[in-house]
């Protein structure tokens, strides 16, 4: 666990507690970023919930533990190749994300993994996206709601 941290904070999106939804950040790096609490609190202002894992099997584990909810997995260029294989075929992953601080050739991971969603360069760009596909979610779970 001590590879591993939590962070919940209610209600910071539009005033929507998204219950449903789980963000995965996976880079086994962030304890060397100091960028790491900066990224973590605009990730809490697109959801609420958000779990940093900076190893990669615990990271399946706590993906596996999720059953009724959607995950968002954002992780490195460098780290997809370690975490995708594993995880492409997990039915709660829904969407997964690509952040790079700086430009690494990884648009083989958009063709080969469908749920790949994009590779962002800045952070802006990621949440904003992040934020798209959450709407784009929230759509669905609506419609199917009503059958």
């Amino acid at each position: 666990m001590a590879n591993q941290t939590e962070i919940q904070n209610v209600n910071m999106n539009d005033g929507k507690n998204r219950e449903n939804l789980t963000l995965i950040w996976f880079d086994s790096n962030t304890r060397l970023c100091k960028d790491t609490e900066k990224i973590i609190r605009q990730l809490r202002l697109v959801n609420d919930y958000v779990i940093l894992c900076s190893d990669r099997e615990e990271c399946i584990r706590r993906v596996q533990l999720i059953n009724k909810e959607t995950v968002f997995l954002i992780t490195s260029g460098a780290k997809s190749s370690q975490i995708l294989p594993r995880i492409s075929s997990f039915h709660q992953v829904d969407s997964v994300f690509i952040f790079n601080k700086e430009k690494i050739p990884c648009e083989d991971v958009l063709t080969e993994y469908s749920n790949v969603i994009g590779v962002y360069l800045n952070l802006e760009d990621l949440c904003k996206s992040i934020k798209e596909q959450i709407d784009l979610v929230d759509k669905q779970i609506q419609t199917f709601s009503f059958f």
